[in-house]
């Protein structure tokens, strides 16, 4: 199916890094229709059956190396923990494509085409390659339409779910409920109990802080220290010294011009008044909004302030109903059909389709056609160039590399010759920062498995534009210190351990005085301390003086008077009491409404998504639609343990 597709990039590495992410991705585009056991057979193969389809433990020994990407010291035991819940999954993405098929989604060719296109040429400046996606699939012990299927599963398995999602309603009552208790505001009078306050407290007895190190050698542990010289080279530094002629760009335009082939599209915008999730008997309320949205843009009305105002489609209806650019066979056929009819500028009529009642605009027309040189010259020289810079720079980290190996003494001169940097960094342990590349765990891996005098091998950093290697010049090993050369460490550890806890033991006895029915000025006064106030606050807001609001959720559910604390905060704790106790003002709701709405559909799809996979499952289990090889499953688990 990806014949379209012709070369445009020669970067494999990057198209790998770029698989490696797509394999686990999916898609959601509104508007597409539908939206967003047992044991089986004998054979060693397969783990599981989803209505006849075979699960493997190929598809499985994938789906760990995805998971494990980037951490090869992973012992094998651990792999063996991740089995039984990556099977669950893979059972959970059939079900969901298996179910979405069965309610008559799907998934065309040309949106399957469309989708991984559109996901591979992102991750590589606009551009696609099917001889690399084919090399990088075989890379990954996949073909073509191994790939193709499994995507083609995850967009089923998405649109069914959104399908699903679209049907949550958020009632008035609930909403009303919620905006309540966001805007709800109590005030604080309170006790601060800082940490600071007490260290002159604390006692420090000789043997008490020896005894705190003796017990503690680990907190005073003197790490590991290198010196070495970095050697780091960047791509920009070798892109603008890249000679391209404009013959070069030509031929690879013309080796490449299929994929500059656009295909007739429409920019258009909508408004949408939904029906589904909504009772059949509100349609004819609803199409009579619709008309009337409509009536108001025959008669001048801006079309985006009204899609801001009145559309329900969560996509677009706040960018004033934009949805961009679309082709044929990306959305549903009644939709599509009075897109690709209308002229620039003209207002449809009402379009109904399963989603509800349309009225559309088309902004821009444009037929299929085929870029021209110029047009995509830019693209072709900014690819031609990065791509030379990229082989420059490997080419001139290489040679840096094995001179250096050669004459370590020499570096500054060989970097100084090769156009790359050098950083001499003396006494580095880890937590430190390395410049030009941070704290990349390859680069640092590479630089601390070096041995003394030696050169470490070169890392190619391709996401920043950047490789890195190192000579190290010393090493002082990491070692247990010695009491004298750290008693002022082990003095203010032990300082601020005490004084917290002594701070506590004030809180939490003068917190039991003030349930007693004590006044905080009482308290206060025998302590050295001023009452203080925080001023009213919500839920999701913050108490000034002391923290978040979510140090005192339970003062939230109680009633003025309340005692609350100890509360321990980073600076100590304190003893609070609820001074004022203030309701949300409803008077503000309605303005605020469509917001808190759409805050619990989100809270109400996060938990609800998950609960629906499951339900599938368990679904498709009782009708004897998945099979499960448990043998098998076990089998794998031992190889991994064994």
């Amino acid at each position: 199916m990806f014949d379209l597709f012709r070369s445009r990039e020669r970067s494999v590495r990057i198209l790998l890094g770029a698989l490696l992410v797509l394999v686990a991705a999916s898609m959601l585009v509104y508007l597409i229709p539908g939206g967003p056991g047992g044991t089986s057979g004998g054979n060693d193969n397969v783990i599981a059956t989803v209505g006849g389809d075979a699960i493997t433990a190929q598809d499985l020994q994938r789906a760990v190396q995805r998971i494990t990407r980037g951490q090869a010291n992973l012992p094998r035991a651990v792999l063996a923990m991740y089995v039984p819940s990556l099977v669950d999954q893979l059972i959970e993405e059939k079900a969901m494509a298996y179910k979405a098929r069965q309610v008559g989604l799907r998934v065309s060719d040309q949106e399957l085409g469309d989708a991984i296109q559109t996901e591979f040429s992102s991750q590589l400046g606009g551009k696609f390659d099917m001889n690399i996606y084919k090399a990088v699939l075989a890379e990954q012990g996949m073909t073509a339409p191994d790939y193709e299927n499994t995507r083609r599963e995850a967009m089923l398995a998405m649109r069914l779910e959104s399908l699903e999602m679209q049907s949550l309603v958020v009632s008035d009552e609930d909403a009303k409920a919620e905006y309540q208790r966001k805007n709800l505001k109590i005030g604080l009078e309170y006790l601060a109990f800082e940490d600071k306050a007490f260290e002159s407290k604390v006692k420090k007895d000789p043997a008490a802080l020896k005894a705190y190190f003796d017990k503690n050698r680990s907190l005073f542990r003197t790490l590991e220290k290198r010196d070495f010289n970095l050697i780091v080279g960047t791509t920009a530094d070798f892109v603008s010294k890249a000679n391209i002629s404009d013959d070069q760009l030509r031929k690879q335009y013309q080796d490449e011009i299929d994929s500059y082939r656009v295909p007739e599209r429409v920019k258009v915008r909508h408004i949408l008044i939904k029906t589904q999730g909504k009772p059949k008997d509100e349609a004819p309320k609803l199409k009579a909004k619709a008309e009337g949205i409509l009536d108001q843009l025959k008669h001048g009305a801006d079309f985006a302030d009204l899609a801001k105002k009145d559309s329900e489609d969560p996509g677009s209806g706040s960018k004033g109903g934009e949805l961009g650019w679309i082709v044929r066979g990306q959305t549903v056929p009644a939709f599509e059909k009075s897109a690709f009819s209308l002229k620039p500028g003209e207002l449809s009529g009402i379009i109904e389709t399963e989603y509800g009642y349309h009225i559309i605009q088309v902004e821009e027309k444009q037929p299929g056609h085929t870029q021209s040189f110029e047009e995509v010259r830019p693209q072709l020289l900014a690819s031609a160039q990065k791509e030379a810079g990229t082989q420059d720079l490997q080419k001139a980290m290489s040679a840096a590399h094995a001179e250096i190996q050669r004459n370590p003494s020499q570096a500054d001169e060989i970097a100084k010759k090769y156009n790359v940097r050098i950083f001499k960094l003396s006494g580095f342990k880890s937590g430190d920062v390395l410049p030009e590349v941070g704290t990349n765990p390859e680069v640092l891996n590479a630089v601390n498995s070096t041995a003394k005098g030696a050169v470490s091998k070169v890392v190619d950093l391709e996401n920043q534009g950047k490789s890195a290697f190192a000579v190290v010049t010393n090493i002082v090993a990491a070692h247990n210190a010695d009491y004298a050369d750290v008693q002022k460490d082990v003095e203010q550890r032990y300082v601020t351990m005490e004084a917290s806890r002594l701070a506590h033991e004030a809180a939490d006895a003068a917190a039991q005085r003030a349930r007693k029915g004590e006044s905080l000025e009482s308290i206060a006064k025998s302590y050295g301390l001023t009452v203080k106030t925080a001023a009213p606050f919500t839920i999701s807001g913050a108490a000034e003086g002391i923290g978040s609001a979510s140090l005192f959720s339970n003062a939230f559910k109680g009633k003025a008077g309340d005692i609350v604390g100890p509360v321990v905060a980073q600076s100590g704790q304190f003893v609070c009491k609820v001074s004022d106790r203030i309701p949300a003002d409803m008077s503000q709701y309605a303005k605020n409404r469509d917001d808190i709405v759409q805050q619990l559909m989100s809270q109400k799809q996060s938990i609800d998504a998950p609960l629906f996979r499951e339900s599938v499952v368990d679904d498709l289990k009782h009708r004897g639609k998945i099979k499960v090889n448990q043998p098998n499953i076990d089998r794998i688990i031992s190889s991994y343990q064994s």
